[in-house]
């Protein structure tokens, strides 16, 4: 991220309020002052509350800046004094965050620091080296330690280059390989049977499951060979500490949850968790994180109970097409630290929402992006260069003070500030609404392993950053499950409508699941995340988009053959969603036969005909905790 100064002085940064004089989605504005945006946005939301009612808005957010006080905590007490419809941020780690607590009663991960200590690296559908960049050099350092390195995915990631095994399974089949390696490993006595008895239950229910996903079975489902399937058993169930590293990509399935809890059946397995620091699993480290619920305001909320509306399904909320939005639709939109535009699935079911006459949309970014095109007034936001910030992150252990580097650019206002501003518009005079960030530091600061730790907002500040204390996961072997032992059958997953232990579910678009919509569209494309940007933060800046690749979609050699497809040429890939123009990558190693890869997130108005590849992604939500479903898309493609 050596471009942030291209970021942050870019041409086209919004510097002042702005308000609407084209049509939704032309892109035509005028630059009007902060005392118009404020009294436009306060008058226009209270009386859509008043005809309407307050969970007719709905605000939209998501990771943005990662950051406790500007965005998940001290933006959101607004929100909650208003009686907004409540959004659930699933995007990113939904399935597999529902998922986890039914094995282990919560998640609790390695450390990523330790990957250097293991003796066996397992990347299960990870792309590391673009979205996990700093954990690459632990990586590397278990590879010159003598560690083994196995990489799981349907197409060949950045991490290849430090591979002993590549295994390259069919999207959505990660389940079967799950427990056919489960099976073998329990049929040639590798399991550790001593941890089993004393700290798990449902071995004699997960044997039995497993035992119906041969050798044979597994194999015809996930497309890896046998030979594969037994050395990687063999390398697991013997080599010792390991830790498999589930990611995210894997669980943007229909299926997603369910292959995650049959991943999380193998570490219990083989004894690795609660023993050392370098052993076990890791998803996301946020289940570290301290809590900012003193600072979100939520005793104002006087319905704890109003609708929720999963940021998945934006589209299908905006047009009615939800139920929870058919009778009550969205009156007002208030929207920040996200661009809908280009993350979220089918592209052209969130456009039709957002071109609605009588929606009400404000959009607080510091560039005018596809989504705020579509904006009736947009706010200048400031970058977290330019405000103070708390924050952690999803694969570490570290705590952080973030001090502003240089002045709010223009007039442009942090999160924090310009919501505050908005709340007393609105006559709110609630004391939170003149919480400085100082203040709400300290009150996520109480947390009582921070307390414990000896970590003030003076010497956090003084040091800019801690790694926090957190000792080795599960190490006390206290489980908050119902049984309190690690379940390799759950109750709980059965009362949920899923199997008690673990299965391979088809995915809703798939040979197995959909044999119907495969013949039309027998491709599977997957929109994976490029190195180049963080979701879709640094496509505008120019030298970035001379890194990137075109709006390129790689076509393994035999699809391309059969279609007529030669390298480089223009190609339209299709489904019932949509159509989008890419450029042909023919290869022979980069995907498997049958499986397209693209990169996501790219603006549309960015890339050749408007439109990029989650025009074509399903906004269905996976099994387990709303999750998204972006790889579970059949497509076809054809020349231009």
């Amino acid at each position: 991220m050596n471009h942030y100064s291209s970021w942050v002085y870019h041409a086209d940064r919004i510097l002042y309020p702005l308000k609407r004089v084209g049509a939704k989605g032309e892109g035509k504005f005028e630059q009007i002052s902060w005392d118009e945006a404020l009294d436009t946005i306060a008058t226009k939301t209270q009386a859509n509350i008043d005809a309407y009612g307050p969970e007719t808005v709905l605000k939209y957010n998501i990771s943005g800046t990662v950051g406790f006080l500007h965005n998940y905590g001290l933006s959101q007490a607004l929100f909650n004094k208003m009686g907004t419809s409540i959004l659930v941020g699933s995007a990113c780690a939904g399935s597999g965050s529902a998922a986890i607590p039914y094995t282990y009663g919560k998640n609790a991960g390695v450390d990523p620091e330790e990957f250097a200590n293991t003796k066996l690296y397992v990347s299960w559908g990870a792309n590391e080296a673009a979205v996990n960049v700093h954990t690459v050099k632990f990586i590397k350092q278990c590879k010159e330690n003598g560690g083994k390195i196995v990489i799981i995915n349907p197409v060949r990631p950045g991490l290849l280059h430090y591979a002993d095994m590549f295994i390259q399974i069919k999207p959505g089949t990660d389940a079967a390989f799950a427990l056919g390696v489960a099976n073998y490993i329990i049929e040639n006595n590798l399991q550790d049977q001593a941890y089993i008895d004393t700290y798990t239950v449902g071995f004699e229910e997960l044997k039995t499951t497993a035992s119906e996903y041969t050798l044979e079975k597994t194999s015809e489902i996930t497309g890896v060979p046998i030979e594969q399937i037994v050395e990687f058993a063999k390398m697991y169930g013997e080599i010792k500490p390991s830790v498999i590293r589930i990611g995210f990509g894997m669980q943007r399935h229909s299926n997603g949850g369910s292959m995650v809890r049959a991943i999380t059946l193998l570490p219990p397995l083989v004894g690795a968790i609660g023993k050392e620091a370098s052993s076990g699993y890791v998803y996301i480290n946020s289940g570290y994180w301290i809590s900012y619920a003193g600072i979100q305001g939520n005793d104002l909320r006087e319905n704890p109970n109003a609708r929720t509306i999963n940021m998945n399904e934006l589209g299908k909320a905006l047009t009615g097409e939800l139920e929870a939005t058919k009778d009550y639709p969205i009156s007002t939109l208030l929207l920040f630290n996200s661009n809908p535009m280009a993350i979220i699935a089918n592209g052209n079911r969130v456009r039709r929402g957002l071109s609605r006459e009588d929606l009400f949309t404000v959009v607080a970014d510091i560039f005018r992006t596809d989504t705020a095109d579509y904006a009736d007034i947009i706010l200048p936001a400031s970058t977290f260069f330019e405000y103070e910030e708390l924050c952690q992150d999803y694969m570490g252990w570290y705590l952080r003070h973030n001090t502003p580097a240089i002045e709010p650019l223009g007039e442009s206002k942090s999160n924090c500030q310009m919501f505050s501003e908005l709340a007393k518009r609105m006559g709110y005079t609630d004391p939170i609404f003149d919480m400085t960030t100082e203040e709400a530091i300290k009150v996520c600061l109480q947390a009582e392993n921070v307390v414990k730790q000896g970590i003030t907002y003076d010497n956090l500040k003084e040091k800019g950053w801690v790694k926090l204390d957190l000792g080795v996961p599960y190490g006390d072997m206290k489980f908050p499950t119902p049984s309190g032992k690690i379940e390799f059958y759950s109750e709980k997953l059965k009362e949920a409508g899923h199997h008690p232990v673990a299965a391979y579910v088809p995915r809703v678009e798939s040979e197995d699941g959909s044999p119907d919509l495969f013949k039309k569209y027998p491709l599977t494309l997957i929109s994976a995340h490029t190195k180049n940007f963080i979701n879709s933060h640094m496509h505008n800046v120019p030298q970035i988009n001379e890194l990137i690749e075109e709006s390129a979609v790689f076509i393994h050699t035999d699809d391309a053959n059969d279609r007529g497809i030669a390298d480089g040429d223009s190609i339209t890939v299709t489904n019932d969603r949509g159509t989008i123009l890419m450029v042909a990558k023919v290869t022979p190693t980069k995907t498997q036969k049958g499986t397209l890869l693209s990169y996501s997130c790219h603006w549309p108005k960015l890339v050749e005909g408007g439109k990029s590849a989650n025009e074509l992604t399903p906004d269905r939500v996976s099994d387990m905790g709303g999750g998204p479903t972006f790889h579970t898309n059949l497509v076809e493609i054809a020349k231009a």
